[in-house]
């Protein structure tokens, strides 16, 4: 039976990094912004139209319109109902990491499911984003990371009508400046271990 690993996350927290190396770790595929190339390919929607839409809230005024056969919506409901489909696809078929799409939400009656929620000090996320983002100032990083929560926050409450980033739901919320990325990669690693004993992890191709 498949075992799945979900994980939402602040913008600037790490979050992603931290699903894709324990994805690596565990020798299980990660699914993140590949799921909108699937998305594409099943609903026969450009995937450009759908990288836009992508982990945003429908807005009747400025989102558009797609008619279809029986299905009518928003290029963002199309997404998030096509991209649901697709991960509760995954999660029965195989063993996975799935970051944000509000998969936990998707695969809440999902036994076999550990729901995580990374965050970090704000502090922390600025010097992250500025790294990453080649941001200069702190203004800026700050700016951009009240936008991305601004955005998640309202995709989350969309679509799911449940708070964003609250307990609620999960199975942990992890700050990861606490242990760093690596640390906290393998604090997940631990608890699907103690979760589930019999997780047979993949060595990696040489």
């Amino acid at each position: 039976m498949s075992k799945n690993i979900v994980i939402g996350r602040e913008f600037g927290s790490g979050g992603r990094e931290i699903g894709k190396k324990v994805a690596d770790a565990l020798g299980i595929n990660f699914y993140d912004k590949d799921l909108i190339d699937l998305a594409a390919k099943k609903s026969g929607i450009n995937s450009d139209l759908l990288y836009q839409a992508d982990e945003k809230a429908s807005n009747p005024f400025f989102s558009a319109y797609l008619p279809t056969g029986t299905d009518y919506g928003t290029v963002n409901d199309r997404l998030f109902w096509t991209q649901s489909a697709i991960i509760k696809e995954l999660a029965q078929k195989e063993s996975c990491v799935i970051v944000g799409r509000c998969s936990d939400y998707v695969l809440e009656e999902f036994e076999n499911c550990l729901h995580i929620f990374i965050y970090a000090p704000l502090p922390k996320r600025i010097i992250r984003v500025k790294e990453r983002y080649l941001i200069e100032t702190d203004g800026a990083a700050k700016k951009e990371i009240s936008r991305q929560d601004k955005l998640r926050r309202s995709y989350y409450q969309y679509y799911t009508d449940h708070k964003w980033g609250s307990v609620s739901g999960k199975t942990i919320s992890i700050d990861s400046s606490f242990l760093g990325v690596d640390g906290t990669v393998q604090m997940i690693i631990n608890i699907v271990k103690q979760k589930w004993p019999d997780f047979e992890i993949k060595k990696a191709e040489e």
